[in-house]
């Protein structure tokens, strides 16, 4: 069956172009790919044009008005042609088997979470120059890659000896039907850093859906750029999310259902 591959991106052109290519050497070819612009700029358009005869893709976009990434997520999904959706985001070059394992485990009542490795400059240049070539573990080592245990490739691994996974935006598969029951990601969470990921996590476990890790299984090499200081912003998003708890609502009120018009 057929997948949705949802990249959100905001206006950073070079890093998506080496997350296209990565998804044109996939293995598993029976995907559309969704890019998802918390943005409306047509230059977005001279990367997507060089991959439009490789790659069935649409553009999503919105009015640039802040951090807005959940509603732009949730028109993705309202968009999305089929059932399996696959969440990265445009900075995380993918292993040439990523969307091929994700098709192995989608199910409803369950979410999929993988992990990313955060590469260093030098790497991330090397893969931006040649993204059909994953790094090696060789690299990655003597270029000081942080989590450099995130590039074992083992599929076959049982997921009785790994630990519960712990849900990251930019690797994360979900069945639709399951993301409309919970009714998609919450837009009150307006600031960046925390939010798309670990609430809709512990909404879709308060439904009684189960977590199914991809560790090992769907490798994603996240690009090098300098990170701004979010703790603010992520303090505030975490005092959110405690409140939301307490109120114990696992279908947001504040999603999909809300108008997409925004």
């Amino acid at each position: 069956m057929s997948i949705s591959v949802i990249v959100c991106v905001y206006k950073e052109y070079t890093a998506l172009n080496s997350v296209l290519n990565s998804l044109c050497n996939q293995s598993y070819k029976d995907f559309e790919v969704c890019i998802a612009q918390d943005a409306d700029d047509q230059n977005i358009l001279l990367t997507l044009n060089q991959f439009t005869e490789k790659l069935d893709i649409q553009l999503l976009q919105q009015e640039d008005l802040g951090f807005r990434k959940n509603l732009i997520l949730n028109k993705a999904i309202l968009k999305s042609k089929y059932d399996k959706i696959i969440f990265i985001d445009g900075d995380c070059v993918v292993h040439r088997h990523f969307v091929k394992n994700y098709n192995k485990h989608f199910k409803k009542g369950r979410f999929c979470a993988g992990r990313r490795l955060d590469l260093d400059p030098i790497t991330s240049l090397k893969l931006i120059a040649h993204p059909e070539t994953n790094p090696s573990l060789i690299d990655l080592f003597k270029n000081k890659t942080k989590r450099i245990e995130e590039r074992l490739y083992a599929p076959c691994l049982s997921n009785k000896l790994l630990s519960e996974p712990k849900l990251i935006g930019c690797n994360m598969g979900w069945c639709k039907s399951d993301l409309m029951l919970l009714n998609g990601f919450d837009t009150e969470y307006s600031l960046p850093g925390y939010g798309e990921d670990s609430d809709i996590e512990w909404r879709a476990k308060a439904m009684g859906m189960e977590a199914f890790t991809m560790r090992f299984k769907a490798i994603q090499f996240h690009l090098f750029h300098e990170r701004p200081d979010r703790e603010s912003d992520v303090s505030k998003s975490r005092e959110l999310m405690d409140f939301k708890k307490q109120l114990g609502h696992w279908k947001c009120l504040s999603g999909i259902s809300v108008n997409q018009d925004n």
